[in-house]
């Protein structure tokens, strides 16, 4: 059996109801989210990375949590390298609204891997690790959302200065736990030590090596 000839797909009055339907539904049951684009300064045309990007702007959008029951990924963990968070979460966002809110600004017709998003819930930023921008089960023959696969940013010296407060505040915070380092200085040039001496420096005040075993066959004083 064919399908029923009195239902026509690529019908624009059909396809705007539906869109915004949608966008009724994101902003009565999602949260509103700051998206920040990044701007790439120094990228690297092999690697296709800028490890110099910096995020100048925010803009305020709401969307829609898919991860309903909390975030997902493995959350937080303990490696040889310290606790680590991966937190993940699925985020929706309407194309429309998109491109009011951002793309007009911006120029971009989508959503970009590698574009933050601060969630004030949480106050977390999330680093855009994918976008499914073209999802071949189209409604009535149109796109209307984008979903976003998101992790939580790990800060790598990026530069924020969007002045919006919660989110500059990350590079405060960091740049804090830097400057609190105490870097050691060789006693006899002056200058700065090096990484080596740095750890040789700082296992001084930690471990005390100058007491010999008493159990030893040398003479213990």
């Amino acid at each position: 059996m064919t399908r029923n000839s009195y239902f026509r797909e690529n019908v624009s009055t059909e396809q705007d109801l539906i869109e915004d339907l949608t966008i009724e539904i994101i902003q009565t049951m999602g949260k509103d989210m700051i998206y920040i684009p990044r701007t790439l300064v120094n990228e690297d045309d092999l690697f296709g990375e800028d490890v110099v990007s910096k995020f100048t702007d925010g803009y305020s959008i709401e969307m829609y949590i898919q991860s309903v029951d909390g975030f997902e990924g493995q959350g937080d963990i303990l490696s040889k390298f310290g606790i680590q968070i991966k937190d993940k979460m699925s985020l929706v966002v309407s194309k429309k609204r998109f491109e009011e809110e951002i793309s007009v600004h911006e120029g971009t017709v989508r959503p970009l891997e590698g574009d933050l998003l601060y969630f004030p819930l949480s106050k977390g930023l999330f680093e855009i690790n994918f976008v499914e921008h073209e999802n071949p089960f189209y409604q009535l023959g149109k796109l209307y959302t984008y979903r976003l696969d998101c992790e939580l940013f790990t800060y790598n010296q990026e530069d924020f200065s969007t002045g919006i407060s919660d989110v500059d505040r990350v590079e405060d915070d960091r740049q804090k736990t830097v400057d609190n380092i105490t870097i050691p200085i060789d006693p006899v040039t002056g200058a700065t030590a090096g990484s080596n001496e740095f750890f040789d420096f700082s296992d001084d005040s930690i471990f005390d090596f100058t007491d010999r075993d008493p159990f030893s066959e040398g003479e213990y004083s």
